[in-house]
């Protein structure tokens, strides 16, 4: 599989979740493609889907309540094209860590307290290798020192209460990607870092896409980090996206006013003097309820830029001539 070619498809995907208050529509017709080698930062503040998306991918979402009520997933690995939606569960078991790796956010909850890091690293192995015990042993080792970790076959027999925050961090990328999967999900690494362990996580997750040579889908709300590490970015709101571009025409000309609202609230350094007092910029009102979406553009209500035909029907995600995609009928006024 070579750079052009397509690796993950998600066409109009709609997950929902139906409980004693009604449908939550958490997912809501997201469509976009991950390709080998590069990296898709899936961006958004805290209840705008991303993380279900992945899970969706992933088909990791508690079902009941949670249900994949629409779209289409598929994987292109090994030469087959594998319908993530229609797969059954034990398929899904042999995909998952194999072909699609994931990394969850906090890797304290997702480690196994009760088991060795290099036993949770050799599982992955057991499940879809054909190796022995010693070779399993070895490739363990040699996983963990890949990801950086120090005296690796000390470390092996070490349980995940006596590594720090970052060393965990590093232990859940050797479990993701001991098999060498085709793409990984990577859903908040460095939210509960600080910013030198972050930086260290960043780069080595650069350099182990370049070696496996994997797409990478990189969930955070973060927009520094996704300045760092993305090749493309999709900006989702309310379940939607709104906006996706390459991450420099994203930077330099954010076109949905969404998406220009979240790089204004970004820390900036100033030269000189220091910024004035309330510089920071916040965007008011909250991320509406998925039991009840507003009518039409569902950022309206927090838009400065809104009018009143924008809450009478759904913006269609339209292209510029730029190739930056954009929901928003005001896309060609609003211009930087």
């Amino acid at each position: 599989m070579n750079a052009g070619e397509t690796l993950l498809e998600v066409e109009e995907l709609c997950t929902s979740f139906f409980t004693d208050e009604g449908e939550a529509k958490a997912v809501d017709g997201v469509s976009f493609t991950v390709r080998p080698g590069e990296t898709l930062a899936l961006v958004g503040e805290s209840g705008s889907g991303k993380s279900v998306t992945a899970l969706s991918i992933m088909r990791l979402f508690p079902s009941p309540p949670g249900r994949i009520v629409g779209g289409r997933l598929r994987l292109h690995w090994n030469g087959v094209v594998h319908d993530l939606v229609a797969a059954s569960e034990p398929r899904m078991r042999r995909l998952r860590g194999s072909a699609i790796s994931m990394i969850f956010q906090e890797p304290m909850t997702s480690l196994n307290p009760l088991l060795t890091v290099g036993e949770q690293v050799a599982e992955v192995l057991r499940a879809h290798t054909d190796l022995g015990r010693r070779a399993i042993a070895r490739r363990t080792v040699e996983m963990l020192d890949r990801v950086g970790i120090a005296a690796p076959e000390r470390r092996a027999h070490d349980y995940p209460h006596h590594l720090s925050g970052g060393m965990r961090q590093r232990v859940m990328i050797a479990v993701a990607l001991v098999c060498a999967p085709a793409l990984l999900i990577a859903d908040e690494p460095t939210t509960a870092l600080d910013v030198t362990i972050q930086g260290q996580v960043l780069e080595l997750m650069r350099g182990l896409r370049a070696e496996f040579g994997m797409g990478l889908l990189f969930i955070t709300h973060n927009l520094g980090v996704v300045a760092e590490i993305a090749d493309r970015v999709a900006v989702m709101y309310a379940g939607r996206l709104v906006e996706t571009a390459d991450v420099l025409a994203l930077f330099d000309h954010p076109r949905h006013p969404y998406t220009a609202a979240l790089l204004r609230s970004l820390p900036r350094l100033c030269r000189g003097e220091a910024a004035p007092a309330g510089a920071l910029e916040a965007i008011p009102g909250q991320i509406p309820s998925p039991f009840e979406r507003p009518p039409g553009c569902p950022f309206a209500p927090r838009c400065g830029f809104a009018r009143p035909r924008c809450t009478e029907t759904v913006p269609p995600l339209e292209v510029t001539p730029g190739g930056q995609a954009v929901r928003c009928i005001r896309r060609r006024e609003i211009v930087p």
